[in-house]
């Protein structure tokens, strides 16, 4: 991500795609702006109870307060500050951060979670993100995330970037029986 600046992730449900990408990206440095240095993590999540529990859970995880590193904003209802780095929104809400927006200025990173969930919105908002990258901002960074997602074709819509295909963990599983 910090080489091509677009990343098409894919990863099995539960491995942390939603919770671990995001601050890791925030801590990897990546997020900071050329000439300024606190850019915003942007998430759009398809589901709005998504969004509220995924913000509630990396903050939890990071011992921060919600809405302060980390927040979310969803119809009717937004927990947010100045100091909000990671913003977990809906694709709605991102679409209308985009016309007040359009070149995203104070944003240095947007990643696409449950990508599969394609919708109208989705497909909109990533076509006017990569526009808003090959023509204006070739520092924003782009991921795109799913557990089924034809990665292929998505990464050669983003011209050819590269693709993380993280598999699951498998356990031994023992079943006894009890008499």
């Amino acid at each position: 991500l910090s080489e091509e600046g677009t990343l098409v992730l894919s990863a099995q449900p539960g491995a942390g795609k939603t919770t671990r990408v995001p601050p890791a990206i925030l801590d990897a440095g990546l997020a900071d702006l050329p000439g300024k240095h606190e850019g915003l993590i942007i998430v759009l999540q398809p589901r709005r109870v998504a969004a509220r529990a995924a913000a509630a859970r990396i903050s939890e995880e990071r011992g921060t307060e919600l809405g302060a590193e980390t927040g979310y904003q969803v119809r009717f209802e937004k927990q947010s500050s100045n100091r909000t780095r990671v913003l977990i929104c809906t694709e709605g809400i991102f679409l209308r951060k985009l016309q007040d927006d359009p070149f995203l200025e104070d944003t240095a990173a947007v990643i696409f979670d449950e990508f599969h969930e394609r919708s109208i919105d989705s497909d909109l908002a990533l076509a006017m993100v990569r526009q808003v990258r090959n023509e204006v901002r070739p520092d924003l960074k782009l991921v795109v995330m799913s557990a089924t997602l034809d990665t292929k074709s998505v990464a050669q819509y983003l011209g050819n970037c590269p693709v993380v295909e993280s598999p699951g963990r498998t356990y031994p599983i023992e079943i006894e029986y009890l008499q």
